[in-house]
Protein backbone atom coordinates (compact mmCIF):
# COMPACT_ATOMS: atom_id res chain seq x y z
CA UNK A 1 0.00 0.00 0.00
CA UNK A 2 1.25 3.07 -1.03
CA UNK A 3 2.90 5.60 1.70
CA UNK A 4 -0.03 8.13 3.17
CA UNK A 5 1.78 11.36 2.91
CA UNK A 6 -0.11 14.12 4.97
CA UNK A 7 -1.11 17.84 3.97
CA UNK A 8 2.03 20.43 4.40
CA UNK A 9 -0.08 21.98 7.63
CA UNK A 10 0.19 18.75 9.54
CA UNK A 11 3.78 18.13 9.25
CA UNK A 12 4.33 19.77 13.01
CA UNK A 13 3.93 16.26 14.82
CA UNK A 14 3.17 12.85 13.80
CA UNK A 15 -0.90 11.85 13.73
CA UNK A 16 -1.58 8.73 15.48
CA UNK A 17 -5.63 9.12 16.50
CA UNK A 18 -7.96 11.20 13.99
CA UNK A 19 -11.71 11.80 14.80
CA UNK A 20 -13.63 12.36 11.98
CA UNK A 21 -17.63 14.01 12.09
CA UNK A 22 -19.93 13.33 9.24
CA UNK A 23 -22.30 15.55 9.21
CA UNK A 24 -26.11 14.24 8.11
CA UNK A 25 -26.43 16.25 4.71
CA UNK A 26 -23.32 14.43 4.09
CA UNK A 27 -24.44 10.72 4.11
CA UNK A 28 -28.23 11.53 3.44
CA UNK A 29 -30.58 12.65 1.06
CA UNK A 30 -32.47 15.80 1.88
CA UNK A 31 -36.16 13.71 1.62
CA UNK A 32 -34.62 11.56 4.09
CA UNK A 33 -33.10 7.91 3.73
CA UNK A 34 -29.45 7.01 3.15
CA UNK A 35 -26.69 8.28 0.49
CA UNK A 36 -24.88 5.37 -0.06
CA UNK A 37 -22.23 6.02 -2.94
CA UNK A 38 -21.41 8.70 -0.11
CA UNK A 39 -21.35 6.50 2.83
CA UNK A 40 -19.06 3.90 1.09
CA UNK A 41 -16.84 6.49 0.31
CA UNK A 42 -16.64 7.41 3.89
CA UNK A 43 -16.13 3.91 4.72
CA UNK A 44 -13.31 3.51 1.87
CA UNK A 45 -11.26 6.43 3.46
CA UNK A 46 -11.21 4.95 7.67
CA UNK A 47 -10.60 2.02 6.25
CA UNK A 48 -7.59 3.49 4.31
CA UNK A 49 -6.03 5.10 7.28
CA UNK A 50 -6.83 2.50 9.88
CA UNK A 51 -4.57 0.11 6.95
CA UNK A 52 -2.07 2.37 7.27
CA UNK A 53 -1.82 2.45 11.05
CA UNK A 54 -3.74 5.45 12.74
CA UNK A 55 -6.57 5.20 14.56
CA UNK A 56 -9.67 6.48 13.62
CA UNK A 57 -12.73 7.05 15.56
CA UNK A 58 -16.19 8.02 13.69
CA UNK A 59 -18.56 10.66 14.96
CA UNK A 60 -21.85 10.47 12.17
CA UNK A 61 -25.68 11.74 12.40
CA UNK A 62 -27.73 11.06 9.79
CA UNK A 63 -29.75 8.74 12.15
CA UNK A 64 -33.02 11.02 11.91
CA UNK A 65 -32.61 11.97 8.11
CA UNK A 66 -32.75 8.27 7.99
CA UNK A 67 -36.04 7.52 9.41
CA UNK A 68 -37.94 10.23 7.89
CA UNK A 69 -37.73 8.53 4.83
CA UNK A 70 -40.46 6.19 7.08
CA UNK A 71 -42.02 8.33 9.49
CA UNK A 72 -43.72 10.88 7.51
CA UNK A 73 -44.62 13.78 9.30
CA UNK A 74 -48.32 15.11 9.08
CA UNK A 75 -47.93 18.86 9.44
CA UNK A 76 -44.60 21.01 9.66
CA UNK A 77 -45.20 21.47 13.28
CA UNK A 78 -45.30 17.56 13.92
CA UNK A 79 -42.01 17.35 11.79
CA UNK A 80 -40.37 19.41 14.39
CA UNK A 81 -42.04 17.98 17.86
CA UNK A 82 -39.41 16.02 19.89
CA UNK A 83 -41.25 12.80 19.79
CA UNK A 84 -41.29 12.40 16.04
CA UNK A 85 -37.92 13.25 15.92
CA UNK A 86 -36.94 10.85 18.56
CA UNK A 87 -39.09 7.95 16.37
CA UNK A 88 -37.41 8.82 13.42
CA UNK A 89 -33.99 8.38 15.02
CA UNK A 90 -34.94 4.80 16.49
CA UNK A 91 -36.32 3.41 13.07
CA UNK A 92 -32.97 5.22 11.40
CA UNK A 93 -30.13 4.59 14.16
CA UNK A 94 -29.85 0.79 13.18
CA UNK A 95 -30.37 0.94 9.79
CA UNK A 96 -27.68 3.68 9.52
CA UNK A 97 -25.59 1.21 11.37
CA UNK A 98 -26.54 -1.79 8.76
CA UNK A 99 -24.81 0.26 6.60
CA UNK A 100 -21.87 1.08 8.18
CA UNK A 101 -21.57 -2.61 9.22
CA UNK A 102 -22.01 -3.46 5.88
CA UNK A 103 -19.11 -1.36 4.31
CA UNK A 104 -16.76 -1.76 6.79
CA UNK A 105 -17.10 -5.56 6.44
CA UNK A 106 -16.39 -5.76 2.76
CA UNK A 107 -12.83 -3.98 3.90
CA UNK A 108 -12.56 -6.50 6.44
CA UNK A 109 -12.52 -4.28 8.90
CA UNK A 110 -14.48 -4.48 12.55
CA UNK A 111 -16.99 -0.97 13.24
CA UNK A 112 -18.94 -0.91 16.43
CA UNK A 113 -21.61 1.72 18.06
CA UNK A 114 -21.75 3.76 20.67
CA UNK A 115 -24.56 6.04 21.48
CA UNK A 116 -23.46 8.67 23.51
CA UNK A 117 -25.25 11.71 25.67
CA UNK A 118 -23.65 14.92 27.56
CA UNK A 119 -24.49 13.43 30.82
CA UNK A 120 -22.13 10.26 29.55
CA UNK A 121 -19.03 12.80 29.73
CA UNK A 122 -20.05 14.83 32.61
CA UNK A 123 -20.84 11.78 34.74
CA UNK A 124 -17.36 11.09 36.24
CA UNK A 125 -18.07 6.98 36.08
CA UNK A 126 -19.09 7.02 32.80
CA UNK A 127 -16.50 9.36 31.52
CA UNK A 128 -14.25 6.61 32.48
CA UNK A 129 -16.05 3.97 31.29
CA UNK A 130 -17.01 5.62 27.59
CA UNK A 131 -13.04 6.26 27.29
CA UNK A 132 -11.85 2.96 28.93
CA UNK A 133 -14.35 1.33 25.97
CA UNK A 134 -12.91 3.82 23.10
CA UNK A 135 -9.21 2.58 24.01
CA UNK A 136 -10.18 -0.69 24.37
CA UNK A 137 -11.67 -1.01 20.80
CA UNK A 138 -9.03 1.14 18.76
CA UNK A 139 -6.36 -1.11 21.02
CA UNK A 140 -8.15 -3.90 18.83
CA UNK A 141 -8.48 -2.15 15.62
CA UNK A 142 -12.13 -1.73 16.06
CA UNK A 143 -13.23 1.01 14.70
CA UNK A 144 -15.67 3.04 17.12
CA UNK A 145 -18.71 4.80 15.71
CA UNK A 146 -20.49 7.36 17.83
CA UNK A 147 -23.55 9.19 17.89
CA UNK A 148 -25.72 11.46 19.74
CA UNK A 149 -28.65 9.29 21.61
CA UNK A 150 -31.59 11.10 20.03
CA UNK A 151 -34.08 8.40 20.73
CA UNK A 152 -33.79 8.96 24.86
CA UNK A 153 -31.99 12.88 25.00
CA UNK A 154 -33.68 15.52 26.14
CA UNK A 155 -33.10 18.51 25.28
CA UNK A 156 -31.37 19.55 28.72
CA UNK A 157 -29.53 16.76 28.20
CA UNK A 158 -27.98 16.33 24.63
CA UNK A 159 -24.25 17.08 23.97
CA UNK A 160 -26.62 19.68 21.36
CA UNK A 161 -25.13 18.39 18.09
CA UNK A 162 -22.66 16.04 16.46
CA UNK A 163 -20.14 18.72 16.09
CA UNK A 164 -19.65 19.41 19.88
CA UNK A 165 -20.07 15.70 20.55
CA UNK A 166 -16.97 15.14 17.78
CA UNK A 167 -15.07 17.95 20.12
CA UNK A 168 -16.00 16.20 23.22
CA UNK A 169 -14.89 13.43 22.01
CA UNK A 170 -11.30 14.31 21.05
CA UNK A 171 -10.56 15.73 23.82
CA UNK A 172 -11.72 12.32 25.46
CA UNK A 173 -9.58 10.57 24.00
CA UNK A 174 -6.71 13.05 22.90
CA UNK A 175 -6.87 13.00 19.52
CA UNK A 176 -3.89 14.41 17.40
CA UNK A 177 -6.56 15.24 14.42
CA UNK A 178 -9.98 16.43 14.31
CA UNK A 179 -11.90 16.37 10.99
CA UNK A 180 -15.27 18.41 10.57
CA UNK A 181 -16.79 17.13 6.83
CA UNK A 182 -19.63 19.33 5.83
CA UNK A 183 -21.59 20.22 2.40
CA UNK A 184 -18.88 23.74 2.50
CA UNK A 185 -15.40 23.09 1.46
CA UNK A 186 -14.26 24.66 4.14
CA UNK A 187 -15.30 28.17 6.42
CA UNK A 188 -16.30 31.11 3.68
CA UNK A 189 -15.58 34.96 4.09
CA UNK A 190 -18.78 35.36 2.95
CA UNK A 191 -22.13 33.14 2.87
CA UNK A 192 -21.57 31.07 -0.50
CA UNK A 193 -25.07 30.43 -0.91
CA UNK A 194 -25.62 34.57 -0.71
CA UNK A 195 -22.29 35.74 -2.65
CA UNK A 196 -20.95 34.51 -5.51
CA UNK A 197 -17.71 36.05 -4.57
CA UNK A 198 -17.25 34.20 -1.61
CA UNK A 199 -13.86 33.26 -1.27
CA UNK A 200 -12.51 29.90 1.43
CA UNK A 201 -10.32 30.96 4.34
CA UNK A 202 -7.91 28.22 3.94
CA UNK A 203 -5.83 28.55 7.02
CA UNK A 204 -6.41 30.22 10.77
CA UNK A 205 -3.59 30.72 13.32
CA UNK A 206 -4.29 29.44 16.36
CA UNK A 207 -6.51 32.34 18.28
CA UNK A 208 -7.80 33.99 15.26
CA UNK A 209 -11.25 35.65 15.63
CA UNK A 210 -13.55 34.83 12.48
CA UNK A 211 -16.63 37.30 14.39
CA UNK A 212 -16.77 39.28 11.08
CA UNK A 213 -17.94 36.25 9.06
CA UNK A 214 -21.84 35.46 8.78
CA UNK A 215 -22.46 31.97 10.25
CA UNK A 216 -25.83 31.43 11.11
CA UNK A 217 -26.71 29.50 7.81
CA UNK A 218 -27.07 25.93 8.44
CA UNK A 219 -27.65 22.76 6.30
CA UNK A 220 -30.80 21.63 5.03
CA UNK A 221 -30.67 17.71 6.61
CA UNK A 222 -28.95 18.72 10.14
CA UNK A 223 -28.95 20.57 12.93
CA UNK A 224 -25.46 21.88 13.14
CA UNK A 225 -24.28 24.83 10.73
CA UNK A 226 -21.00 26.63 10.42
CA UNK A 227 -20.90 28.28 13.65
CA UNK A 228 -21.34 24.84 15.82
CA UNK A 229 -18.34 23.97 14.05
CA UNK A 230 -16.39 26.50 15.00
CA UNK A 231 -17.55 26.61 18.80
CA UNK A 232 -16.12 22.98 18.26
CA UNK A 233 -12.69 24.46 16.76
CA UNK A 234 -12.22 26.60 20.19
CA UNK A 235 -12.40 24.17 22.23
CA UNK A 236 -10.01 21.30 20.63
CA UNK A 237 -7.55 23.93 19.21
CA UNK A 238 -6.25 25.14 23.00
CA UNK A 239 -5.39 21.39 23.35
CA UNK A 240 -2.90 21.65 21.13
CA UNK A 241 -5.64 19.57 18.24
CA UNK A 242 -5.68 20.54 14.57
CA UNK A 243 -8.85 20.46 12.75
CA UNK A 244 -9.89 20.45 9.28
CA UNK A 245 -13.44 21.50 8.09
CA UNK A 246 -13.53 20.19 4.34
CA UNK A 247 -16.34 19.20 1.74
CA UNK A 248 -17.74 15.83 2.17
CA UNK A 249 -18.36 15.96 -1.73
CA UNK A 250 -15.27 14.62 -2.83
CA UNK A 251 -15.01 11.08 -4.25
CA UNK A 252 -12.50 10.70 -1.18
CA UNK A 253 -13.58 13.07 1.48
CA UNK A 254 -11.31 12.13 4.15
CA UNK A 255 -7.66 11.19 1.79
CA UNK A 256 -8.40 14.70 0.28
CA UNK A 257 -8.78 16.81 3.30
CA UNK A 258 -5.60 15.37 4.86
CA UNK A 259 -3.95 14.77 1.76
CA UNK A 260 -4.54 18.46 0.04
CA UNK A 261 -4.54 21.75 1.53
CA UNK A 262 -8.35 22.06 0.67
CA UNK A 263 -10.90 23.23 3.04
CA UNK A 264 -10.16 25.25 6.24
CA UNK A 265 -7.09 24.28 8.05
CA UNK A 266 -7.57 25.54 12.08
CA UNK A 267 -4.12 25.27 13.73
CA UNK A 268 -3.69 24.13 16.98
CA UNK A 269 -2.15 25.50 20.24
CA UNK A 270 1.49 24.78 19.23
CA UNK A 271 2.39 25.11 22.88
CA UNK A 272 -0.13 23.28 25.31
CA UNK A 273 0.21 23.95 29.37
CA UNK A 274 -0.62 20.75 30.64
CA UNK A 275 -2.99 23.21 33.20
CA UNK A 276 -4.81 24.23 30.41
CA UNK A 277 -5.67 20.12 29.93
CA UNK A 278 -5.53 19.28 33.40
CA UNK A 279 -6.89 22.14 35.08
CA UNK A 280 -10.80 20.50 35.63
CA UNK A 281 -8.74 18.09 37.73
CA UNK A 282 -7.28 20.47 39.84
CA UNK A 283 -11.02 22.49 40.40
CA UNK A 284 -12.64 19.13 41.84
CA UNK A 285 -9.76 17.26 44.13
CA UNK A 286 -11.13 16.11 46.86
CA UNK A 287 -9.24 17.58 49.65
CA UNK A 288 -9.81 14.31 52.02
CA UNK A 289 -8.48 11.61 49.45
CA UNK A 290 -5.98 11.02 49.60
CA UNK A 291 -3.35 7.64 48.58
CA UNK A 292 0.45 7.81 50.04
CA UNK A 293 2.55 5.95 47.71
CA UNK A 294 6.65 4.18 47.62
CA UNK A 295 9.40 6.40 46.21
CA UNK A 296 9.32 3.28 43.34
CA UNK A 297 5.94 4.62 42.46
CA UNK A 298 6.93 8.14 42.74
CA UNK A 299 9.96 7.60 40.27
CA UNK A 300 7.32 5.89 37.56
CA UNK A 301 5.18 8.53 37.60
CA UNK A 302 8.24 11.12 37.09
CA UNK A 303 9.30 9.05 34.43
CA UNK A 304 5.01 9.25 32.63
CA UNK A 305 4.12 6.15 34.27
CA UNK A 306 0.26 5.17 35.60
CA UNK A 307 0.04 4.40 39.34
CA UNK A 308 -0.58 1.11 39.61
CA UNK A 309 -1.66 -0.55 43.31
CA UNK A 310 1.36 -1.90 43.88
CA UNK A 311 2.63 1.38 44.52
CA UNK A 312 0.50 2.19 47.36
CA UNK A 313 0.70 2.25 50.63
CA UNK A 314 -2.19 3.67 52.55
CA UNK A 315 -5.12 5.01 51.41
CA UNK A 316 -7.11 8.26 53.30
CA UNK A 317 -10.69 9.39 53.32
CA UNK A 318 -13.65 8.21 51.42
CA UNK A 319 -13.72 8.34 47.63
CA UNK A 320 -16.01 6.73 44.77
CA UNK A 321 -14.38 5.80 41.34
CA UNK A 322 -14.10 9.07 39.06
CA UNK A 323 -13.35 11.08 42.10
CA UNK A 324 -10.37 13.13 41.61
CA UNK A 325 -7.81 12.53 44.66
CA UNK A 326 -4.56 13.31 46.11
CA UNK A 327 -1.30 11.47 45.47
CA UNK A 328 0.87 12.16 48.48
CA UNK A 329 4.52 11.43 48.54
CA UNK A 330 6.50 11.42 52.17
CA UNK A 331 5.39 15.29 53.48
CA UNK A 332 3.82 16.47 50.36
CA UNK A 333 1.13 16.00 47.80
CA UNK A 334 2.97 14.90 44.74
CA UNK A 335 0.14 14.49 42.29
CA UNK A 336 -3.52 14.66 41.73
CA UNK A 337 -5.50 12.44 39.30
CA UNK A 338 -9.19 10.82 38.66
CA UNK A 339 -9.56 7.25 40.29
CA UNK A 340 -10.47 4.08 38.61
CA UNK A 341 -11.39 2.11 41.85
CA UNK A 342 -12.93 3.46 44.92
CA UNK A 343 -11.63 3.92 48.60
CA UNK A 344 -12.99 0.08 49.90
CA UNK A 345 -11.50 -1.72 46.64
CA UNK A 346 -8.13 0.18 46.58
CA UNK A 347 -7.83 -0.69 49.96
CA UNK A 348 -7.93 -4.28 49.31
CA UNK A 349 -5.58 -3.90 46.22
CA UNK A 350 -3.28 -1.68 47.62
CA UNK A 351 0.28 -3.13 47.60
CA UNK A 352 -0.87 -5.81 44.91
CA UNK A 353 0.12 -6.73 41.70
CA UNK A 354 -2.47 -5.50 38.68
CA UNK A 355 -2.85 -9.18 37.62
CA UNK A 356 -4.61 -10.01 41.31
CA UNK A 357 -6.81 -6.95 40.80
CA UNK A 358 -9.59 -9.51 39.45
CA UNK A 359 -9.00 -12.00 41.88
CA UNK A 360 -9.18 -9.40 44.95
CA UNK A 361 -12.21 -7.50 43.75
CA UNK A 362 -14.39 -9.92 41.44
CA UNK A 363 -14.18 -7.32 38.57
CA UNK A 364 -11.75 -5.56 37.08
CA UNK A 365 -11.42 -1.81 35.38
CA UNK A 366 -8.44 -1.15 35.17
CA UNK A 367 -4.77 -2.27 35.03
CA UNK A 368 -3.77 1.39 36.61
CA UNK A 369 -5.72 3.05 39.33
CA UNK A 370 -5.40 6.55 37.97
CA UNK A 371 -4.41 6.31 34.24
CA UNK A 372 -1.31 9.10 33.29
CA UNK A 373 -3.66 10.91 30.66
CA UNK A 374 -5.65 11.37 34.15
CA UNK A 375 -2.66 12.36 36.24
CA UNK A 376 -1.35 15.84 36.99
CA UNK A 377 1.98 15.89 38.88
CA UNK A 378 2.57 18.93 41.56
CA UNK A 379 6.09 18.25 42.21
CA UNK A 380 6.01 20.68 45.84
CA UNK A 381 8.74 20.67 47.67
CA UNK A 382 10.84 17.36 46.53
Amino acid sequence: MKKFKFRPELATKPIRRVVVKVGSSSITFSDGGIDLDKLKNIVKDLCYLSAQGIEVILVTSGAIQTGRKFLKPASIIEGKKIDYLQACSAVGQPLLMAKYIHYFSQKKVSCSQILITHEDLKNRNRYLNTRNTLLKLLSHKIVPILNENDTVSFEEITVGDNDQLAAMVSELVEADLLLLLTETDGVFDKDPLRDKSAVVIPFVPFNTKLDHIDLTSKTGAGRGGMLTKLLAVNKVTPLGINTIIASSLNKSPIKTALTKSTGTFFQGSLVVNKFTRKSWLMTNVKDSAILEIDEGAKNALIKGASLLPSGVKKVSGKFKRGDIVNVKYGMNIFAIGMIEYDDFEIELIKGKKSNLIQTLLGHFYNDAIIHRNNMLLKFVNL
